[in-house]
């Protein structure tokens, strides 16, 4: 099962979060343990917002929006592409991942891939 795990944290927090030496180095070391574990596929931190931009297709019309997005409510900051065995597995990967030593509010969301057999069985249906 191919999972995508995303690291969201609040949009009015974005802007101070700092990866301190000693988080660098805990998630370093988190990364490897799933590398050996053969789990990591994809990986990696995500600019703030402020670096984007949105595209909003709305009535027939396209616009968009420059960053930052302080006004929503959850932005994600990173992410995984995990091959695990079951969302149980990912879920107990999730609980391993190292928080915020600040104590700021992180939220770990696992979200699994359609699979081939995914969709065959959603054109059977139809």
């Amino acid at each position: 099962m191919k999972v995508m795990v995303m690291i969201k944290v609040s949009g009015a927090d974005e802007d101070r979060i700092v990866m301190t030496p000693e988080m660098t180095a805990a998630m370093g070391a988190y990364n490897e343990r799933l590398v050996k574990a053969g789990v990591m596929l994809d990986g990696g931190g995500l600019k703030p917002s402020s670096a984007g931009a949105q595209v909003v297709f709305e009535g027939g019309t396209t616009s968009v929006v420059d960053g930052p997005f302080t006004e929503s409510k959850e932005i994600i900051a990173g992410y995984w592409v995990w091959q695990v065995s079951s969302l149980e597995e990912a879920v107990e990967w999730v609980r391993q991942c190292p928080g915020d030593p600040g104590g700021g509010r992180e939220v770990l969301e696992i979200r699994p891939y359609y699979e081939e057999e995914d969709c065959e069985a959603q054109g059977s249906r139809d």
